[in-house]
């Protein structure tokens, strides 16, 4: 199988390509960014077959060009500006033109060239809004509305009402997903990423010897990178999906706080602590509340995909990782 990744020199883009690469599968990278030598060095020792293509998602001509060059067997739709609030107010155009326009030519093109068995359109729980601060309980794909509020989650919320409709029209099989929180190996400061992850933030804190101040201690459904390969993988590998969307989570909350605490084993110049008497935090928590989870279960239901429940079975392979690949860590 050969798998198109837009925005695949990205962070999830480049978790899914590992993880095909890993098992053998052709992994097409299209994307306006290069892909990163830490990157390139590891795959290149992976039994599948990668290509990296330069392009930009928001040209047509461009995407037809890729797919006309390669055969290509299935489509992850992982281009995205995670903006916030000052690119929405600066730059509004091209968060939508990524986030949803792009899909639309990276959808039209996969129809026009025909032999695409599944389209991924990875979406986020950003699409529910101020649905994630308020109630209680995990969220669900049928029961809970979706409330976006920033262009981001606007977009993406936009973007599965598009992939629905253009898959009926194009007859193309679209799933779309909503993402958790993401964390792990290959978040990379491409530019199209206004924040870091929290947990990104504490581990380039920790490589440094810095001392990390958490306003307080959260507990959300962070999940791990490569476990949302793993999940997509299965999604498009399913023989007959019931549904359209579904969300992809961690099956057990955990906190930055607890990823410090990891970090500290493995890096003695490391200190952590909850911001107090009139300490400033230092990192990002993206928020001054948590945010509801989001229920898993449609996707163990249906096509028998439960994400792992271990977050320091996690942890620990990112601390493998950021071993392995310290010169990731430097800027380009």
């Amino acid at each position: 199988m050969r798998a198109l990744i837009a925005g695949g020199c990205g962070f999830v883009g480049l978790n899914i390509a590992e993880a095909l690469l890993r098992r053998g599968d052709g992994a097409v990278l299209f994307d306006a960014n290069p892909l990163h030598p830490a990157a390139a060095a590891a795959f290149a020792a992976l039994p599948g077959e990668l290509t990296v293509l330069e392009g930009d998602v928001r040209d047509a001509a461009s995407i037809e060009g890729a797919f006309s060059r390669q055969t290509i067997d299935a489509v992850f739709y992982g281009a995205a500006m995670t903006s916030g609030p000052e690119r929405e107010r600066e730059a509004p155009a091209q968060v939508l033109q990524v986030n949803l326009l792009g899909l639309v030519n990276v959808v039209k093109a996969a129809a026009d060239k025909g032999g695409v068995h599944r389209v991924i359109n990875i979406g986020s729980g950003a699409a529910y809004g101020r649905h994630r601060l308020e109630g209680q309980g995990a969220l669900t794909e049928d029961l809970t509305p979706s409330a976006p509020e920033s262009l981001y989650g606007i977009s993406k919320h936009a973007s599965e009402a598009v992939s629905r409709r253009l898959g009926a029209l194009l007859e193309l099989d679209i799933r779309s997903v909503r993402l958790a929180a993401v964390y792990g190996p290959w978040e990379i400061d491409s530019g199209a990423r206004d924040t870091l992850s929290p947990l990104m933030q504490a581990a380039l804190a920790a490589r440094h010897g810095d001392t990390v101040f958490l306003q307080r201690r959260d507990s959300q459904d962070w999940v791990y990178s490569r476990d949302v390969a793993a999940a997509l993988l299965a999604l498009l590998e399913a023989p007959a999906p019931s549904h359209d969307l579904y969300h992809i989570s961690s099956a057990t909350p955990c906190s930055v706080m607890d990823w410090c605490a990891a970090l500290a084993g493995q890096y003695p110049d490391f200190h952590y602590a909850l911001a107090t008497g009139g300490t400033p935090a230092n990192i990002d928590l993206h928020g001054d509340k948590d945010r509801r989870p989001l229920s898993g279960a449609r996707l163990t239901a249906d096509i028998g995909h439960t994400l792992p429940d271990d977050p320091h079975a996690a942890f620990t392979n990112f601390l493998d990782w950021m071993d392995q690949h310290g010169a990731f860590w430097e800027k380009r």
